[in-house]
Order: C-alpha cells, then sequence, then structure tokens
C-alpha cells in the first residue's frame, strides 16, 4: 500500500474500488503533509492490527470455482525428443500428431502462446506478489494467477519447448475434459512411435487416408540413441 501510495500507476482501474479512489486522488494532487500522514496510518494499522485472511479465503473460493472449468492444450515444438516420447506417447508405443497453422481457416493452433521458464519464480509464488494481489478486483487476481500458472514452469522443464492453448469449458461440456473438433486439412503429419505394435501402425495408416495433408513418418533410434525419421509410403 505504501508503494502505491509513493508510486501511484496509471492505470488503477485493476485495483479494488477503495484502493481505486485513493489512488485516483492522490494522482490529482494532495498535499505533502497529507501522504505523509497516510503513510504513517497504514504503518499504525500494520504494526496494530492481524489480518483476518478473510481476503485470501474469497480469493480462493474465487478460484476453487473457476479452476474445474479451466481447459488448457499442450503443445510441443518438436516431434523427435526422447524424454518426450518416454513420458507423453506410451514409452515409444504411440504417436505425435503435428497440426499444420492454416490462416484461411482460422486455426486454433494460432492462439497457441509460448510457456516460458524463468530462473525466478513469478510474482504470484512470493509473499509480495500475494499482497500485490489482495489489492486487486478478484477477477483481476485470478486472471493474473491463471496466466502465469499456465504460460510458466521450472528451469527443469524447458527441455519440452511447450505451447499452449487456454480456453473454458462449453456451456454443453460436461467434466474435466473437452473435445474440439479440427479440419481436416490441419492435421499435417503422424509420427509412429519406434516401439508402435504393428497392429495399431497399420490401422493408423489407414484412419490417416482421410486426412489429404497428412504425411506419415517413422521414428527410428539410431546407433547414437538420437532419433531420425523415415517416410512412410502408404
Amino acid at each position: 500500500m505504501a508503494h502505491l501510495i509513493c508510486h501511484p500507476p496509471e492505470d488503477t482501474t485493476q485495483f479494488v474500488p477503495k484502493l481505486h479512489l485513493i489512488l485516483e486522488t492522490i494522482k490529482s494532487g494532495i498535499s505533502a503533509e497529507l501522504k505523509a500522514e497516510l503513510l504513517a496510518g497504514i504503518t499504525e494499522i500494520a504494526e496494530s492490527h492481524h489480518p483476518s485472511g478473510a481476503s485470501m479465503d474469497e480469493l480462493r473460493d474465487v478460484w476453487r470455482g473457476v479452476l474445474p472449468d479451466h481447459r488448457i492444450l499442450c503443445l510441443t515444438e518438436s516431434a523427435t525428443h526422447t524424454a518426450m516420447w518416454h513420458h507423453y506417447a506410451n514409452n515409444y508405443r504411440g504417436v505425435v500428431l503435428e497440426f499444420r497453422c492454416i490462416d484461411e481457416l482460422d486455426s486454433v493452433w494460432l492462439a497457441a502462446k509460448p510457456v516460458t521458464y524463468p530462473a525466478q519464480k513469478p510474482a504470484i509464488y512470493t509473499a509480495d506478489g500475494w499482497a500485490e494481489l489482495m489489492n486487486l478486483q478478484n477477477e483481476e487476481a485470478i486472471r493474473t494467477i491463471l496466466h502465469a500458472a499456465t504460460y510458466t514452469k521450472s528451469p527443469d522443464w524447458s527441455y519440452e519447448s511447450e505451447w499452449r492453448i487456454a480456453s473454458f469449458k462449453r456451456p454443453t461440456d460436461t467434466g474435466h475434459f473437452s473435445d474440439y473438433k479440427f479440419d481436416r486439412r490441419e492435421l499435417g503429419a503422424v509420427y509412429f512411435g519406434p516401439m508402435i505394435s504393428p497392429e495399431d501402425r497399420l490401422s493408423l495408416c489407414l484412419a490417416a487416408r482421410a486426412f489429404p495433408e497428412a504425411k506419415l513418418w517413422d521414428v527410428e533410434i539410431g546407433m547414437s540413441r538420437e532419433f531420425s525419421l523415415r517416410a512412410v509410403n502408404a
């Protein structure tokens, strides 16, 4: 609060109404004596009162209501990263789907944003960051938390080279997952894992015929343990 009073931001609309009013009044011009009195009052309150946690509880309630309706689609830049195949493709027995971003189709993939892997945690994971959230309107605070939780990870996960698309549950959706259709032309390639079963590979090769732009690739593990690609003549 003291920092905001000394350095009121240009846009104060995201703050709770009382704080918004105080900051706009300060920006319109108050005397140095009144500002000093405000700061002294804040210090006195901080030293003599203990927070009840009501604001934090209210924010938690809003968060619990929002989270079940939140949807995240996770994508990656690479089709040949060994750890990714191990973690997300059934120990090399699955497949990777590559999607094409097509402007004229307004492909949803165009909305993807890259995940960042900062060495320093976002502010929301610190006490100072939570103090700032408490001064925001609940909707703005939730947007701030969602963005940080959705688009940042620790550096340990940087190998994923991840991109994400975030949205919310549609009125007709149930449960915690949503299925979205995509245009047949948007499937650009299918990569078959090096351990995929012959039966799965055959059935997927046949199914891929319905997608005119989809190229088929076998992913192979070389002597150096690196992945290589070989085109499939389907």
